[in-house]
């Protein structure tokens, strides 16, 4: 499949796409595997991985859009710093599969920090929340999420000895 993977990617059709990710394609999961681990891998070509990326969220495919997106984002590819195709990778966790979120979290740095926080605040995930803030040194705002969302006053006073900024202080205090 990977000839069919090759041609699919480089074809930029999203009518094609759609027919390949339908349900009905009996080999739907083998031609996937092959643009992820192959043809993908190969391009250099920017608008071949947005027609794809559109094709699996049209598709309705976010585990297989996690997948892909992690061969483009994380294995090192001419497009891993690419600030659209983290966010994508992040929010699409965030929806599609939570525990890994905070991985990608740790391992990025190139995705915007603050709305990625208040969608992860919005879905609960306080956690990862407060560690987007902690690592973009938004303390403020960490020390909020770890009052109002987590609700942890010993780890917010820690977290304040070792910012020791006043404006970390002054939330804690209200």
């Amino acid at each position: 499949f990977k000839s069919e993977a090759r041609y699919l990617v480089r074809r930029k059709d999203e009518n094609l796409w759609a027919e390949v990710l339908g349900d009905e394609n009996a080999y739907r999961r083998q031609l996937i595997d092959q643009v992820v681990q192959t043809a993908l891998s190969e391009t250099q070509d920017p608008e071949e991985i947005s027609v794809a990326v559109k094709s699996f969220m049209t598709a309705n495919m976010p585990n297989e859009l996690i997948e892909l997106l992690e061969k483009i984002v994380l294995d090192n590819s001419v497009f891993s710093d690419h600030r659209n195709l983290q966010n994508l990778l992040i929010l699409t966790a965030i929806k599609a599969d939570t525990t890994r979120v905070m991985e990608y979290i740790n391992r990025l740095d190139n995705y915007d920090a603050p709305q990625i926080a208040e969608i992860s605040i919005g879905n609960k995930l306080y956690e990862e929340a407060f560690a987007i803030f902690k690592k973009f040194e938004v303390n403020t705002s960490a020390i909020k999420v770890l009052i109002e969302n987590i609700s942890n006053l010993d780890r917010a006073y820690e977290f304040a000895e070792r910012c020791n900024e006043p404006d970390v202080w002054s939330k804690l205090a209200v």
